[in-house]
Parts: C-alpha cells; structure tokens; sequence
C-alpha cells in the first residue's frame, strides 16, 4: 500500500477513536455513570497517528517499520481496552431478547 494511504488510515482511525472518545464523555454525563477509562481514548488516537507517520517514513528509514507495529499494536490494545470497558455494558443489551 502506498506510505501516504496508510498515514491517511491511521490519521483517520485516530480521528475516529476522539469521536468516540466525546460521545463517551457525553453518554457517561448524561446516564451520570462512570464510564471508565476514557483517557485511553486519546492516548490510542496518538499512537495511531504516531504510526501512520511511522508507516510514511518506512520506506525511507529502516527503524521505522518497528516503530510503526509497535505503536499501532499498543494503539489497537488501547483502543480496544478503552472501548470495551465504557461500551461492554452495549453487547448485552444487544443479546437481550426483545420478549
């Protein structure tokens, strides 16, 4: 893939996690519920962007194909951690039978 796509991926993905990061703030007022660790929220956006300019840089220096992995997969881990916990309480309402 082109180094410039996968900056625009990352940078996008982290634009993403900062929306979810204030819908979370904004759901966590309005049930007045402590949702969690949603500092994580844009620690992983950060990263993901650290590894988008990481993937841009790759080609032109050799280190940085280590620091792109690492900091996407610590990223994603954050991401995911962070979402799981404010969002977890959303898949048992989805199982939850309507009758």
């Amino acid at each position: 893939m082109n180094p410039f796509a996968l900056f625009l991926w990352h940078a996008s993905l982290g634009v993403l996690l900062l929306v979810i990061w204030r819908l979370t703030i904004r759901l966590g007022r309005a049930m007045r519920d402590d949702v969690g660790p949603i500092a994580l929220f844009p620690v992983s956006a950060a990263l993901l962007f650290v590894a988008g300019i990481f993937s841009a840089l790759d080609p032109a220096l050799s280190w940085a194909g280590w620091g792109w992995a690492i900091s996407d997969l610590l990223g994603a881990i954050l991401g995911w951690y962070a979402s799981w916990h404010s969002w977890g309480w959303l898949v048992g309402e989805l199982r939850r039978s309507p009758g």
